[in-house]
Parts: structure tokens; C-alpha cells; sequence
């Protein structure tokens, strides 16, 4: 194989960040038009669209901090953070919903605390199961390249 249709395994996981960032823009224009899908496919399509919609800019920052992070780090490293990904999207999730509430929150306005503990509960799970599923895919997806020649071990820093 060409060395020039060779990724090294840190650039594969770097790029593979922007999965849940694409793939919410991708299905936009099936959420926004008319088509006929069964519903099955519709519900996957606009969980897909809502997740980039509600997550995204806190995802973006998390994808920041991992490159920030993991600039000089090995493949196995950033492969743990990869890992770990979901669960430490969810004190920036946190922190950007503590954020929305107070900016749209109506002074005398009451906050109910059960009725915001179970959205944060429904969020999370979201997040977790979401994040868990594009870990799925990017680790599943990088094996089944480097077994195809795709994807080469980084050099050992």
C-alpha cells in the first residue's frame, strides 16, 4: 500500500473528534426536509441532530482540552482519553447548563430542583450513551484499518 494512503494511529483518533461534530451538520438536511423514512430512522436521525445541537459547543471544548492535552502524549494515552471521553464530557455539560440556566433564568422565576436534577439525569445518559457509541465506532473503525494497512502504529516518542 501507498505511503501515501497510510494515517498514523494519533491522527486517525485526533480526527476521529470530529465525528460527533460532522455527523450532526450531515443528517441536518434530512431533519430540516420532508423525506419519507421509517420511523425507526427518523428517531436515530434527530437523536443524532439534537445531540450535535445541545452538545456541541460544550463538545468543542472538551476536543480543545484533548488536543491541548494530548500534544505530546502516545497513541495508548490519547486512546484512554478517547476512552474516558464521554465521562469527562460531563462536568463541561454540567457547567455550560448551570450557564444557560442562570443567563435565561427570570429573577422571581422559581428553579425546581427535582424537575432540573431529572433533566440533568436524562442529559447525562444521553451523553454517555451518545459518547460511548462514537467511541464504539472510531475504536471499531481504527482496527479494522490498521488490519487493512490504513492505519500504522505512530513512532514511540
Amino acid at each position: 500500500m501507498s505511503s501515501l494512503m497510510r494515517v498514523k494511529e494519533s491522527k486517525a483518533y485526533k480526527l476521529s473528534l470530529a465525528l460527533p461534530l460532522v455527523l450532526p451538520l450531515l443528517v441536518t438536511p434530512v431533519v430540516l426536509g420532508n423525506f419519507l423514512l421509517p420511523a425507526w430512522l427518523k428517531m436515530l436521525v434527530g437523536f443524532i441532530w439534537v445531540s450535535g445541537m445541545v452538545g456541541g459547543v460544550p463538545y468543542v471544548v472538551l476536543v480543545g482540552l484533548l488536543f491541548w492535552w494530548g500534544r505530546a502524549k502516545s497513541d495508548v494515552q490519547f486512546k484512554r482519553a478517547l476512552l474516558l471521553s464521554p465521562v469527562l464530557m460531563l462536568p463541561i455539560f454540567f457547567a455550560f447548563l448551570v450557564l444557560f440556566i442562570l443567563i435565561v433564568h427570570e429573577p422571581g422565576d422559581e428553579l425546581h430542583l427535582q424537575a432540573g436534577l431529572k433533566m440533568l439525569l436524562v442529559y447525562f445518559s444521553f451523553i454517555l450513551a451518545f459518547g460511548y457509541v462514537y467511541v464504539l465506532l472510531v475504536l471499531s473503525t481504527v482496527f479494522v484499518l490498521k488490519r487493512l494497512g490504513v492505519v500504522v502504529a505512530s513512532p514511540a516518542i
